[in-house]
């Protein structure tokens, strides 16, 4: 965090640090309430919620976005979670599915469910919360690219065998067909076993971890991002 802020200074920009509740409190109004908002980095919760004083429209990415859906490689539905409770008990053979929240990330993490106990840490949950539903899919190693202005910054590997490198061509289609890309973002691409390379989701700029952009890379990233969803009126692909 600290090399971050030190490439936005080199970038222009006067660093303050912030507090979530001083946010909440109305203590950065004056710097958010104007034509050009000054850029907030946080956690997703603060970065939507100065949007929202920015009087910007909140970012809205489809994890899955319709131009990417033939690089899924495995079935993808939309359902509530009280159904899937309901078919894990009638199709109990239909089992196991990746549940993840359709609507809000903040409700839970995805969540294999292969039988009842797997349900049990997410029992508090209203059963009419909106989840995705995906067949499930092995990866053994899985990357993030980095996507700015239609280009690729960087591929950088956060989970599994670093030396599997995902096919470059299935990247670049990827790339190509999402017609209605914002300025900035990050593509999540895994290897199965048997070495097909599948989408995992796609992320907002604002709200993913940096897993090997440099802190120069990363703040233009992010500022690309930020501007866009500053027009008035906002960018909601």
């Amino acid at each position: 965090m600290i090399e971050l802020g030190y490439a936005f200074w080199e970038r222009g920009f006067e660093v303050v640090p912030f507090e979530f509740a001083a946010l909440c409190r109305g203590e950065l109004d004056p710097w958010l309430d104007r034509e050009l908002p000054a850029l907030v980095v946080g956690h997703i919760a603060a970065v939507r919620r100065a949007l929202e004083i920015a009087k910007c429209a909140p970012p809205e990415l489809p994890d899955f976005p319709e131009g990417l859906r033939p690089w899924l490689g495995r079935p993808l539905s939309r359902s509530t979670l009280g159904e899937v409770r309901r078919r894990l008990e009638v199709e109990p053979e239909a089992f196991p599915l990746h549940v993840k929240p359709a609507l809000d990330n903040r409700l839970f993490q995805g969540t294999l469910v292969s039988a009842f106990r797997d349900l049990i840490p997410l029992a508090a949950i209203d059963p009419a919360a909106e989840v995705l539903v995906q067949g499930p899919v092995e990866f053994v190693s899985e990357w993030r690219a980095y996507v700015q202005a239609g280009e690729i910054l960087r591929v950088c590997n956060y989970k599994g065998d670093p030396l599997l490198f995902p096919d470059r061509a299935v990247l670049e289609a990827g790339l190509g067909a999402f017609e209605a890309a914002p300025a900035a973002y990050g593509a999540d691409w895994g290897v199965t076993r048997t070495g097909q390379t599948l989408l995992v989701e796609v992320n907002d700029a604002y709200a993913l971890g940096n897993y090997g952009l440099h802190g120069h890379e990363m703040a233009g990233f992010m500022e690309a991002r930020w501007r866009e969803l500053t027009q008035r009126g906002g960018s909601s692909p």
